[in-house]
């Protein structure tokens, strides 16, 4: 079970107590600030009026009538709305206004907390001294610290000593429960909170604690009933909101937790929490766009509530920005390594990135001897032969397929697409007439099996035979005739017929039918680029970009467009793009070494070149062109040092030229009488009378 932990700022934490809903707004009036005194702003408070009492603050403190009191209301209300930062900032303006710090050090210590600060929470409570009730609540708050801490011993032992001090206090009790509850150990989680909530009178928090345990047992019911008690016990106890929103989002209730995260937000409109169930709800609804720009707005949120993470993991992984989630699908799973999805994700994220044996790695546990699990044989499959080794993707792939047709699996789409990747390796490791015989099974099942015709136009093109692939490109345009694959496949064979300008035109009439088609985009910028049209290959390889495609043959081209067009800079940029994603690239490292170069870092180019170098090992030409690249910028660098020293040196000449000039006329001057010498100046100056001072004057009677 996922830590949410802002939990931990609860057990010591005394809340404000609410009694019922806040009546319907009335129509809006001048507000008479100055009338609210310290009481009736306790009282709004306590009523659950937090806005208005923080509108009537905020009035006060433009009429500079506002005193340490009111800002100590303020933090109260932004620390029962979980609100760290805002409570922290009002607890300053309360030490500015002359509060004491006894009435500050608990409250800070808790607004650190609720920031994750446990360490300067820690040095709050250990500057301050305590007695009576404050000393034991914050005995309970060195509980939570050391829960934020990953202490759980000592937290463990600040809740028992606070029971053993005051058994009847159902806050020690309650502690221990939450402890448990973090720590995913329901049954204890729930003995304790059971037994505090014979202490008290029904307590919102022990009914979150109680919720959250029966929703994790699967207990709905019961878990729905002691939430909604909770809430309507404190109307803003945002946890057991939070674990409400949760309930109804996996049962599949959107409404009713749009209901619930509308109440949040009523309460808290920037709440990043509020945020994250909003972008969770926006994802499952295929929203992942929507879903992303909601959780750039959290902030840091992402990265400190794993759920949070294991989002915007996937949000950012069905965009196609894999190294974007890579990081926080890797941060949730280590936390939750039964996550197969979050695991699939990540596996897929780095075998895009040219990372496959980590990618192997992480699927380790789903694809040992005898696994059933087919995307993760798939996956495995996939990794293998993005690195070259065919035989062992082969093997992975017939895996799958066994598991496939044993008739657990009655997806024939996805059958398909197994028998598909079969025919690739057979195709890869040179079994032609194995891959072809393959797809053209595929497509005697289904006539109307475009994708396995396509792969077969593929593996024909790619294997010489034209012929054929542009009568199984013709076979798919009788099937589909407006389909954007077909005229696509006729304009590649177009291009290695080296009709480029019919190429392009059907990549064009592609792109007319469908114009976010990226494999034509990248096709005909290809063709645009052979015919020298660099700001139209540019056009179409920005578009691609644009769209968030994390292609490195796309990087790479886009990086020799800026080459061509002679923009250095932009060059180096999209260069170091592609070869993040391919780093072992000969040819990306040399045309970054070019683009460095462009961009006047002649030094660094060199550097990049001889990188270049160690990776073209197999490519004598491109060693040759390399090496005589780095001689030309070694000449230019050695010859661009002398000229700078000679620049230099006639720039020392032309200043002692100067002086000397200036000298001569000078002493021209003096000769004519137009000018004094230093040494009559020296004269002059000895005989003028020296200034007095203030202490030289007589003294006045």
């Amino acid at each position: 079970m996922a830590k949410f932990s802002k939990t931990v700022a609860l057990a010591g934490c005394v809340l404000l107590t609410a009694c019922g809903s806040s009546p319907e707004e009335e129509e809006q009036q001048k507000i008479d600030y100055a009338s609210y005194d310290d009481a009736a702003l306790e009282k709004l408070a306590a009523d659950g009026e937090y806005q208005q009492a923080l509108d009537i603050i905020k009035g006060q403190v433009e009429l500079e009538i506002a005193d340490s009191k009111d800002f100590l209301i303020e933090s109260d209300i932004y620390l029962t709305l979980l609100d760290g930062v805002a409570a922290e900032v009002s607890l300053e303006k309360a030490r500015e206004a002359g509060a004491p710090e006894e009435e500050i050090s608990l409250r800070l210590a808790r607004a650190y907390l609720l920031q994750q600060k446990a360490t300067e929470a820690k040095e709050t409570l250990e500057k301050a001294e305590f007695e009576g009730e404050e000393r034991y609540q914050a005995m309970l708050l060195r509980g939570d610290i050391a829960q934020e801490e990953q202490d759980l011993e000592g937290a463990r032992s600040y809740f028992q000593h606070a029971v053993e001090e005051n058994p009847e206090d159902f806050r020690g009790h309650l502690g221990l429960a939450l402890l448990a509850l973090n720590q995913g150990q329901l049954a204890e989680a729930e003995r304790y909170a059971s037994h505090a909530a014979t202490l008290v009178d029904d307590d919102p928090i022990i009914r979150y604690v109680r919720g959250s345990v029966a929703r994790y047992q699967g207990r709905i019911e019961d878990a729905k009933e002691h939430l909604q008690k909770a809430v309507e016990l404190h109307n803003a106890n945002l946890l057991a909101y939070f674990e409400l929103i949760s309930l109804f989002i996996e049962s599949g209730d959107t409404e009713q937790a749009q209901k619930q995260l509308d109440a949040v937000y009523a309460l808290t409109p920037n709440s990043p929490m509020a945020q994250y169930y909003s972008a969770l709800m926006l994802a499952i609804e295929g929203k992942p766009q929507e879903a992303e720009y909601l959780l750039l707005r959290t902030g840091d949120f992402t990265r400190a509530f794993p759920p949070a993470a294991r989002v915007y993991g996937h949000v950012a992984f069905a965009l196609g920005k894999y190294s974007t989630a890579q990081p926080y699908l890797e941060r949730f799973l280590n936390r939750v390594p039964s996550d197969r999805v979050t695991r699939l994700a990540l596996a897929e994220c780095l075998t895009r990135r040219g990372q496959s044996k980590k990618a192997l790695k992480v699927l380790e546990p789903l694809i040992g001897e005898g696994s059933q699990d087919l995307e993760g044989l798939l996956q495995a499959a996939a990794a293998h032969g993005s690195t070259g080794q065919v035989a062992d993707a082969r093997k992975y792939i017939e895996q799958a397929q066994a598991v496939a047709q044993s008739g657990d699996v009655q997806d024939q789409e996805l059958i398909g697409l197994i028998g598909q990747r079969l025919a690739l390796t057979q195709f890869i490791s040179g079994d032609n007439e194995g891959a072809i015989s393959q797809l053209r099974s595929l497509y005697a099942d289904d006539e109307a099996d475009v994708e396995s015709l396509s792969l077969l136009a593929n593996i024909q093109m790619e294997s010489g035979d034209l012929a054929g692939a542009e009568e199984t490109a013709n076979r798919i345009l009788a099937l589909e005739p407006e389909s954007a694959v077909g005229r696509n496949f006729i304009g590649a064979l177009r291009f290695r017929e080296r009709n480029t300008a019919a190429a392009i035109e059907e990549y064009t009439t592609a792109l007319n039918s469908k114009p976010d088609y990226q494999s034509a985009l990248k096709n005909r910028a290809l063709a645009y680029l052979a015919t020298q049209q660099f700001d139209l290959a540019k056009a179409d390889l920005l578009k691609l970009e644009n769209a968030g495609v994390e292609d490195a043959q796309v990087h790479a081209m886009l990086g020799r467009v800026y080459l061509e067009l002679g923009e250095g800079r932009e060059a180096a940029n999209s260069l170091k793009r592609a070869e993040a994603i391919i780093p072992e690239s000969a040819i990306i490292a040399t045309d970054l070494a070019e683009a460095m170069a462009l961009s006047g870092f002649r030094s660094s180019a060199i550097t990049q070149a001889n990188k270049a170098k160690k990776l073209a090992v197999r490519d004598p030409n491109l060693v040759q062109y390399l090496e005589d690249l780095i001689v030309t910028w070694q000449k230019l660098e050695a010859e661009e040092k002398i000229q700078a020293q000679a620049d230099k040196e006639k720039q020392r000449e032309e200043l002692a030229k100067k002086r000397a000039e200036m000298e001569k006329a000078r002493k021209a001057l003096i000769e004519e009488g137009r000018a004094e010498s230093p040494d009559e100046k020296k004269e002059e100056g000895a005989d003028e009378e020296e200034p007095k001072s203030e202490e030289d004057d007589p003294p006045q009677n």
